[in-house]
Formats: structure tokens, sequence, C-alpha cells
């Protein structure tokens, strides 16, 4: 009886070794694989927050519920990452990181933004370069359609041409610094080309989505002195004129 007993102890101390090295073999391949998943939705996870802390308020449709832009998805954590998660208590790696974030993840949204809101008052408000250089754009106007905003006048209409909103409060804007190409009509069926300066104001009249696009812009309604330049005896009278018009720019935010 006892060298049974003996024999099986020996038999079992020399199977541990190999038993252990398979178990081994069978969650080495397990863990590579769940770390190279973890780390992809991490950089994910990462990319996503640095868009949603610039873009995560915006408006993603219109009044009329029309989708103004694709809104990006947050990626979704893998399935095993909540029960790895439980009892785990590490401060400083990769899974403690994910970790936190899963535990957070109905509030996370809303502390990205706040993070972001902190970030300015500590910088003195100062945005970063992506939203100086948005910020520069929507006070770019592409303007046409110009007329004489008094009657009689010497016919001239302001075809195309762009202007810069200075200063904007609510729905005015003014000054509007521009420049613009006008047409100057004959009686005879012929006309001229001449190149014009503006300075005046303009009124947001609404936001709307144009065809074949699925951002809002702006529609303004303005009116500017214009002074045309190379007009000298083309325009029965002086070349500054006062003309009002229609201008877009990208929808502010």
């Amino acid at each position: 009886m006892k060298i049974a007993i003996l024999v099986f102890l020996a038999m079992f101390a020399s199977a541990a070794p190999a038993l252990a090295q398979e178990q081994e073999l069978v969650l080495g391949p397990k863990f590579e694989q769940r770390f190279a998943e973890l780390a992809k939705w991490s950089r994910e996870y990462r990319a996503w927050e640095k868009w949603f802390e610039m873009w995560g308020n915006r408006v993603a449709r219109n009044f009329d519920d029309q989708l103004i832009w694709e809104r990006k998805k947050r990626p979704e954590p893998p399935d095993w990452l909540a029960a790895e998660c439980q009892g785990y208590l590490g401060v400083d790696d990769l899974l403690a990181g994910s970790c936190h974030i899963l535990r957070h993840w109905d509030e996370q949204p809303v502390l990205i933004l706040q993070r972001r809101q902190m970030s300015l008052a500590t910088s003195g408000g100062q945005a970063d370069e992506k939203v100086v250089k948005s910020s520069f754009y929507q006070r770019v106007h592409l303007t046409a359609l110009w007329t004489q905003s008094q009657y009689p006048a010497p016919p001239a209409y302001g075809i195309v041409g762009m202007q810069i909103g200075v200063f904007e409060a609510g729905r005015l804007t003014l000054p509007s610094l521009g420049v613009m190409l006008v047409m100057i009509p004959h009686g005879d069926g012929s006309h001229d080309w001449k190149p014009a300066t503006t300075l005046g104001f303009g009124y947001r009249i609404c936001d709307f989505v144009p065809p074949f696009m699925k951002k809002q812009v702006s529609l303004h309604f303005n009116i500017a002195r214009t002074t045309v330049h190379g007009a000298q005896g083309i325009i029965p009278v002086a070349s500054n004129l006062n003309l009002f018009g229609l201008s877009v720019s990208p929808r502010h935010r």
C-alpha cells in the first residue's frame, strides 16, 4: 500500500510540470490576442475622445430633423473587458486606464466636455489652432445678387464677391469688408465688368442645408457702400454706390 502511494505521488509530480507547460501554451496566445484587442480599442477610443472634445456639442440635425453631418461613433469596448475589470486595482497600465473608462462609460461624454471647458479656462480662454481657424472661416462670406438700394439710379449689379465680418453680435455682422465684381450695363446692350470694394453690415436671415451638401450654412442680407474702381466716364454719377444683396457663410456653432 505504501509503495502504491509513493508511485502515485511520483507520477503526479512528474506530470505537474507538463500540465503547467500545456496550460501556459493555451493561455499565452489568448493573452496576446486580448492585449492586442485592448491596445487597438484604446487607440480608437482616444482618437474618438479628441474628436468629441472638439465637436461633441455640435448639433447633428437641423430643425427639420435632416442629418447635417455624420457623428463619429464611440468605439465599443471588448466584450471580455468588464469581467477582467472586476476587482482589478491597477493604477498605471493599459488595463487600468481601460477599466477607468469602462467604469465611467455613461458619464464620459459629459466629463470630456467639462475637461475641455476647464482647459480653456486655465489657458486664459485661448482655443487651439483648429478652433481659431474654424472661427475665422465662419467670418468669410460669399456674396452675390447685389443691386442698387436707391431708385432711380444708374444700373449697376454686384455679381459675385467675398467679404469678411469683422465683428459679430447675435445676427448682426458689422462692419463687413469685401471685394466684388460689378457689372455695369449700357443702353446699347453692352456692359462693363469692374472691380469694387465694399463696406457695410449684414443681418443673418436663416440657416439651411444647400442641395448636395450635408452641412448647414447661414444666409445673410447685406447693405454696403460700394466703391467701383475704374468706372470714371462709365457711370454717369459718382463711383460710390449703395448696394444690397445676399451672402452665405458657414453656420456658427
